[in-house]
C-alpha cells in the first residue's frame, strides 16, 4: 500500500516534467480531454481498460508501437525507456483519477519482447 501511494505521488509530481508533458499533451490534451483529431481517454473510463490484463497489456502496446486505424494514426514511442512508459501511462491514470495499479517497468519490457506493427495494436473488449 505505502508504494502504491508513493507512485501516486511521484506521478502528480512529475505531472509538468513527466514524458506525459513531453510527449502525449500536445495531442490529448493537459487533461486528457484529446484536441482533434486526436481522442481524448473518456473512452478509456468507459471501458475500464486498466482493469484486466488484456487492457493493461494493450495501453502498454498502444504507448510502445503507437496505433493505426482507418482514421487515425498514432506515433509508437518505442524510444523511450521503460520507466518513462509507465510514467507515461501512469501520468493518465493520475489524470483520470483512476484507482488501479500503478503501471511498472516490468510491464512494459514484457511488451517490448513483443514488438508489433501499430495496425497490428488491437484493443481488446472492455470487462463485463
Amino acid at each position: 500500500m505505502r508504494s502504491l501511494a508513493w507512485a501516486f505521488f511521484l506521478s502528480l509530481a512529475l505531472a509538468q516534467t513527466g514524458p506525459y508533458q513531453r510527449f502525449c499533451v500536445q495531442c490529448h490534451g493537459e487533461r486528457g480531454q484529446g484536441a482533434r483529431p486526436y481522442p481524448g481517454f473518456s473512452a478509456l473510463l468507459k471501458d475500464r481498460l486498466f482493469e484486466t490484463p488484456e487492457g493493461r497489456r494493450y495501453l502498454v502496446q498502444v504507448v510502445l508501437y503507437g496505433r493505426k486505424t482507418e482514421t487515425l494514426l498514432m506515433p509508437g514511442f518505442a524510444h523511450l525507456k521503460d520507466e518513462e512508459v509507465a510514467q507515461a501511462l501512469n501520468q493518465v491514470l493520475s489524470l483520470l483519477g483512476v484507482k488501479a495499479s500503478p503501471f511498472t517497468p516490468e510491464e512494459v519490457r514484457k511488451e517490448r519482447e513483443r514488438p508489433l506493427a501499430p495496425e497490428e495494436v488491437k484493443r481488446p473488449s472492455p470487462p463485463r
